[in-house]
Parts: C-alpha cells; sequence; structure tokens
C-alpha cells in the first residue's frame, strides 16, 4: 500500500475558493485558508485563480530541476478534494462546495432515469458514444452556482471572466497563450476576479507517465512561462495557481477477465477508474464482495456506499440528494498503484488519478505577485 491521505476540508482545493468567496463577501460556511485571506487583505485589483490540471505538488517535486520558480512561489501544500480528479475537483474550485454537496464526482456517473453511465462534462454515454440526449443532463440533476454568480451577485463593481485552453478557446493553444488572455484581461479598467485553466499536464501524464521526458519538457516551459507572466501583470494583481489533483503511475487492471466479480454487475461500474461505483445484482453481495477482496483487496478499499459515505472523504455537508444513486451499492478506493479499466480499449494510461495516495492527493497553492516575484 501506498502512501495515503485523507482530504482535509479545511485545508483544502475547496478552502481557496472560499477563502476568494469571503474576501468578496460571499457568506459561506466553510474554512478560509490563513494565509490567502491575509495576502488578499491586501486589496488587489485583479484577482485570478490559474488551476493546472494535474500539476500536483508531487509532480513538481519529481521535476525540481526545471520547477524551480513554482516550487520556490509555493506558499502551502494542500489536499485536493476526492474523489481527486477533475470533475470533483474543478467543480469544488469554482463552487466553494464539497462533492458530497455538488454531486460532481467523477468522470462518469450513473443517471437512473436514463439507465445511462454519463459524461457530465460532455453530455454524452461513456459505455456508448452513440447514444443522444435531447437536454442537458447535468443541468437538470446536478446544477451548481459558480463563483462567478456569486462574486457578481455580492459586488457590482467587479467583472468575472474565465479563460480555457484550446478545447473550449481554439487560439489558445499553448500555455502562454492562456496567460497572455489572463494578462489583457488584468489591463482592462475596473476590478476583476479572473478563472484561468491549462489542461496539458493532465494529458501528457495521462500519454507518457509521471517521470516522462515529455512531461518534463513542459513542466519546464510551465515554469519559464509563468516567469514572464508575472512581469507582465501590475502589482495590483495577486495570482493564486494551483491544480486539481496529481497523478500516479499505474498498472491497469482488466476488471472485465475476472468474471466472479462481472457476474455480479446489475450493470457497468461508474465514476472512475481508481474511485468506482459498483451496482451489484440482488443476493449476489456476498460473491462480489468475496471476489473482490480476493483479487483486489491489496489494492483497494472497499466499502458498502453507506459506510463510504460516513467516511466524509467527500465532504462533511449537506447531502446532494441524488449522491446516493451515484455511489452506487458498493465504492472502491484505490490506494496503491492499480487501476481499473472499465472498457476494452486499446488505449492504455501510462498514469491515472482519483485514488488516495499521496502523489493524486497533494496539490500546491502557488502565490505570485510581481512585488514578490
Amino acid at each position: 500500500m501506498k502512501h495515503i491521505i485523507i482530504p482535509d476540508y479545511k485545508h483544502s482545493l475547496m478552502n481557496i475558493t472560499t477563502t476568494i468567496l469571503k474576501h468578496y463577501n460571499v457568506p459561506t460556511e466553510f474554512s478560509s485558508i490563513e494565509s490567502l485571506e491575509k495576502e488578499l487583505k491586501k486589496g488587489y485589483r485583479n484577482v485570478v485563480l490559474f488551476l493546472v490540471d494535474a500539476m500536483g505538488s508531487k509532480i513538481l517535486e519529481k521535476h525540481s530541476d526545471v520547477t524551480s520558480y513554482l516550487i520556490q512561489h509555493q506558499d502551502e501544500e494542500l489536499t485536493t478534494v476526492f474523489p481527486s480528479t477533475t470533475v470533483s475537483a474543478t467543480t469544488s474550485a469554482l463552487t466553494g462546495q464539497p462533492p458530497v454537496s455538488t454531486g460532481w464526482i467523477g468522470w462518469l456517473q450513473y443517471v437512473k432515469e436514463e439507465e445511462k453511465s454519463i459524461i457530465f462534462f460532455f453530455n454524452k454515454d461513456f459505455y456508448d458514444e452513440t447514444v443522444e440526449f435531447d437536454y442537458n443532463v447535468s443541468e437538470r440533476y446536478v446544477p451548481v452556482t459558480k463563483i462567478y454568480e456569486l462574486i457578481e451577485r455580492y459586488n457590482s463593481d467587479v467583472s468575472t471572466a474565465e479563460i480555457f485552453p484550446e478545447f473550449r478557446v481554439p487560439e489558445h493553444k499553448t500555455f502562454k497563450d492562456v496567460c497572455n488572455t489572463v494578462v489583457n484581461e488584468t489591463k482592462k479598467e475596473g476590478k476583476h476576479f479572473i478563472y484561468a485553466y491549462w489542461d496539458k499536464v493532465d494529458t501528457y501524464l495521462h500519454k507518457y507517465g509521471t517521470t516522462s521526458t515529455e512531461i518534463h519538457e513542459h513542466l519546464t516551459q510551465i515554469n519559464q512561462d509563468v516567469q514572464a507572466f508575472v512581469d507582465d501583470l501590475d502589482d495590483d494583481t495577486l495570482v493564486i495557481m494551483t491544480a486539481d489533483h496529481g497523478q500516479i503511475d499505474i498498472e491497469e487492471v482488466e476488471l472485465w477477465n475476472y468474471s466472479d466479480v462481472v457476474d455480479t454487475f446489475k450493470h457497468q461500474p461508474s465514476v472512475e477508474a481508481r474511485a468506482t461505483a459498483f451496482f451489484i445484482k440482488e443476493g449476489m453481495e456476498e460473491q462480489f464482495v468475496s471476489s473482490f477482496n480476493k483479487h483486489f483487496g491489496e489494492w483497494f478499499m472497499l466499502y458498502k456506499s453507506e459506510d463510504f459515505l460516513n467516511t466524509k472523504y467527500l465532504g462533511d455537508a449537506k447531502e446532494h440528494p441524488k449522491l446516493r444513486e451515484f455511489l452506487g451499492d458498493y465504492f472502491s478506493v484505490a490506494i496503491d498503484k492499480y487501476s481499473f479499466k472499465l472498457v476494452n480499449s486499446k488505449r492504455a494510461f501510462k498514469a491515472q488519478h482519483a485514488g488516495l495516495t499521496v502523489d493524486e492527493m497533494s496539490i500546491p497553492m502557488i502565490i505570485l505577485n510581481k512585488k514578490t516575484s
């Protein structure tokens, strides 16, 4: 078993957002991060939350020879939320709510009304991409109120913006392109809150692994671009750079090869390969638990879903009304390097996330400002 970390919902990615919300006088029941709260009290005209997908603090450490500027300006190490994955974490970052409340917990979530495991980000079925929906599934079942609306609701003098990479904004092909657009936004008159997002660290880690030449070169470029980015900002702009999770090098497990496990399934699993919801046929629960633990018990913790909720890994707050449906009958949590392969695909991942290991759960809070950088 690897070293695992339990999410700390008083010192997590979510709490960066709750600290920002409190700075803008938005009510929240959740804790602030003291050091960030102190920095924000300096009264910056522009506040930028810059999330670099998968750039966990342990990834920075593995490439410390080329990430020195980023490491130098790491104010604190936080945990992400759980599951340590983009869907749950970015949603918490954009709402200031834990996954237990948002209902956004993983890449694919089983919606009982549709009898499908749906990718909310793409509004399509995970197991059959030919399935189409004539409405936005996530907006119907898991709507959220984002930080932009909250800030503008309580601050008539603050403008908000979100800046995304090429998959949403075609001209944002590089990290530097995103940085340049952030700089341009900060130069506009008035007060601004800006959310910026970069995706390629996650992409390269999945494809090449955590110590690959490809990720080393990309982090080298990011480290250099961030220095130039900060030089282009004025003194009245604060940048909080963080990640939604890290990644760990993995070995994939062909789940469908284990017939004694698969035969108990009511339908396909959902959520994530390293944080997985299982839906079990009535009367086959004992066989499922016995077979699962025989094959995978050293690598995954298996819970009845109600017991999993009681761990508070998803946070300790009001529960989303559909959460128990999303979690299925049993829920497994990765505590080692192994990851289920949920579909028979030729695509292989070298690294993954969504588990509880320190590599996945630890994220940096990097504070950047021209005065101090």
